[in-house]
């Protein structure tokens, strides 16, 4: 296990008030602003969930209790979500320096089909978690949330953030179809630009085109195991369509990238098929090949990892400087109170030095977290 005191979080996150959009965007968009949507008689939200309290994304709905712990420590979260200083009372409690901050709702807001709405929300969002930040600005760092449907306007808000201390940039997992595509020149302006600022580009699970399974409600829960195993496979697919076989990397070979909250054990299978398509299948059926061997392309890859058990599997294929831990802090799956004996735990087989590269230098300098003397 790490003998360091402290861990970073490349992969935590808050939970945005509940009126967040509506008091500020309300006037403008009206009923289509995401909200919280309070059991009313009669109402649609009571149809789709049995009349509970409901989280209205724009375009779908999901019951709010869903989307933090449970009841023993949900007193907890609350104060957290609020009170950024507390939170690093409790981040001191479980070990952690830094946290990476993303969001809970607005993962959902990213694929909406009023691109208007869905850049105007992650704007407030984001000067929402700025104010939050300021409240612990040496150990919370905010991931910026940025819509992809307008390259002038997604740069400008990249910017934006960037001159304010945010660490990263979150995009949409994958593009509209009515957009274009990743690997299409248009982005190439968001690409450049963010290499030039050496701002990471994060994937983030929930936020492309495959629906969450919190979405599903209904006959579609039947779908629930198919629509997870979807979910999840969506980071790989862009990675290899657009950005590898799109040329993206080959443009941009100082671009970073980091896949977050997919894990790391279905790297090697997903190195396994990508490589088939480039040296057997591709070729037969006019494929162009990639510039590089694709096991090069994952030089410019980062991997969040939590907790997943297969993780000791993944080392032949990558770089254990290209892995980052994270504790998804307050969710369902979080870390808190137990995140050193869960480093321990999945990464254990791996040399001290290679565990506090996962779990606290790796992080420290991807999103250039300052460590305190005593780490």
């Amino acid at each position: 296990m790490t003998g360091r005191r402290w861990l970073n979080s490349a992969d935590s996150h808050v939970n945005e008030p509940p009126d967040l959009w509506e008091k500020a965007l309300g006037r403008r968009f009206g009923d289509a602003v995401p909200r919280v949507i309070e059991p009313k008689g009669g109402a649609r939200s009571a149809s789709v969930v049995g009349g509970g309290r409901v989280y209205f994304t724009g375009e779908d709905y999901i019951p709010v209790g869903e989307l933090v712990l449970g009841d023993p420590v949900l007193e907890k979260v609350r104060r957290t979500n609020v009170d950024p200083a507390f939170r690093a009372a409790c981040m001191d409690e479980d070990g952690v320096w830094g946290e990476l901050l993303f969001p809970t709702k607005a993962m959902m807001i990213f694929p909406l089909a009023d691109a208007e709405l869905s850049r105007a929300c992650l704007a407030v969002y984001n000067d929402w978690l700025h104010e939050y930040c300021q409240g612990a600005p040496t150990r919370l760092f905010g991931a910026a949330l940025i819509n992809t449907e307008n390259v002038e306007r997604a740069i400008a808000e990249i910017e934006r953030n960037a001159k304010r201390g945010f660490r990263a940039a979150m995009i949409n997992g994958d593009v509209r179809p009515e957009w274009g595509a990743y690997r299409d020149a248009k982005y190439d302006k968001l690409w450049a630009r963010a290499e030039e600022m050496a701002i990471p580009v994060c994937l983030h699970i929930s936020t492309g085109m495959k629906k969450d399974i919190f979405l599903f409600t209904g006959p579609k829960l039947g779908d629930a195991a198919k629509g997870y195993l979807d979910l999840m496979a969506e980071a790989g697919e862009v990675l290899a369509n657009e950005f590898i076989f799109g040329g993206i990397l080959d443009r941009f070979p100082r671009l970073k990238l980091f896949l977050v909250e997919y894990e790391a054990s279905w790297l090697p299978h997903w190195l396994f098929r990508t490589e088939q398509v480039a040296d057997d299948f591709g070729p037969n059926i006019g494929v162009v090949k990639p510039k590089r061997p694709i096991r090069r392309y994952l030089d410019q890859i980062y991997v969040g990892v939590i907790d997943d058990p297969f993780v000791r599997h993944v080392s032949d294929a990558m770089d254990p400087a290209r892995l980052v831990w994270g504790s998804d802090y307050p969710h369902v799956r979080n870390t808190f109170g137990k995140s050193h004996a869960t480093v321990a735990r999945i990464f254990g087989h791996l040399p001290p030095a290679t565990i506090d590269a996962i779990a606290v230098d790796n992080a420290a300098s991807l999103f250039k977290i300052a460590m305190p003397t005593a780490v």
